[in-house]
């Protein structure tokens, strides 16, 4: 089974939070941390399609699990409505990583066939220090979340972007999210960032990316969320991994940024993405 990273000292999460990162000795709480895989595109952009893997804390069960989110890049949401999953989450569960990821992958393959989705577009902005490849260690997940950022400056050649900017927002819920409120709150604090003000009855932790031109201006709105759903489990914060863009012959670029979505699990944080898509103009 693939073993998770445990995160090494870097200087750069000295500049984020004032102390320098280090691997833990304590004890790990439970918790898990997906890794991805980036598939690609079809060749009109209008698919887009990822997988998440990983293996669940182990609360009721220690499945293997593999998701594989494709993407109609147009109207944002999954092709066939939903991902497909497999996980075993009783708490007799013998399902390792390798098979599910085996089982996923077999399961989208006439999918990804169908729209010809295969590894196509760039990478045109990345927090190397979010380890999206990787099962971080259950230590370091609520470290990882600390520092995590909540903006990418693509390269100046790559794109048209500038800066896509992540901000945290209430949005409505119909699952009491209180609990996550707290938490979030104790994460603005130890980060130094504003803490969400307004009522919070109804509501759960939802985000807004907006887009930046090369002349520092915002120029679209890509996301914001009017409402969370319960699948996200009451998220503590977001922060952004990394975007791509293609584009197309004769059609407009379509650009995919990847949020890393973080919430209280059995034992400990976890950690999951979320792609957003759509048109940079």
């Amino acid at each position: 089974m693939r073993q998770p990273v445990s995160i090494m000292a870097k200087p750069v999460f000295a500049l984020t939070i004032g102390t320098v990162f280090a691997i833990s000795t304590a004890t790990a709480l439970a918790g898990d941390a997906a890794a991805r895989r980036i598939i690609g595109f079809s060749p009109d952009g209008s698919t887009f399609a990822f997988e998440q893997y990983g293996q669940l804390d182990a609360g009721a069960s220690a499945s293997g699990y593999s998701e594989i989110d494709i993407i109609d890049t147009r109207t944002d949401e999954f092709v066939g409505g939903k991902p497909i999953l497999v996980v075993d989450e009783s708490e007799e569960t013998t399902l390792t990583l390798e098979q599910a990821r085996a089982q996923a992958a077999a399961k989208a393959k006439p999918i990804l066939a169908k729209y010809a989705i295969a590894s196509r577009g760039k990478q045109t902005a990345s927090d190397k220090f979010t380890f999206p490849g990787e099962m971080v260690a259950y230590a370091d997940i609520s470290r990882l979340e600390q520092v995590s950022q909540k903006w990418l400056s693509p390269l100046y050649d790559e794109t048209e972007v500038s800066m896509i900017q992540l901000d945290q927002i209430l949005a409505a819920s119909t699952t009491d999210c209180s609990a996550s409120f707290e938490e979030a709150q104790q994460g603005d604090q130890a980060q130094g960032n504003k803490t969400l003000q307004g009522d919070k009855t109804g509501k759960a932790l939802g985000f807004r990316l907006t887009l930046q031109g090369q002349d520092g201006k915002p120029f679209r709105t890509l996301h914001e969320d009017k409402a969370v759903p319960g699948s996200r489990n009451c998220p503590t914060s977001y922060s952004l991994s990394e975007s791509y863009e293609y584009t197309p012959s004769g059609k407009p670029a379509v650009i995919v940024v990847l949020v890393q979505r973080f919430s209280q699990g059995f034992e400990g944080r976890d950690r999951r993405f979320l792609a957003v898509t759509g048109q940079p103009r």
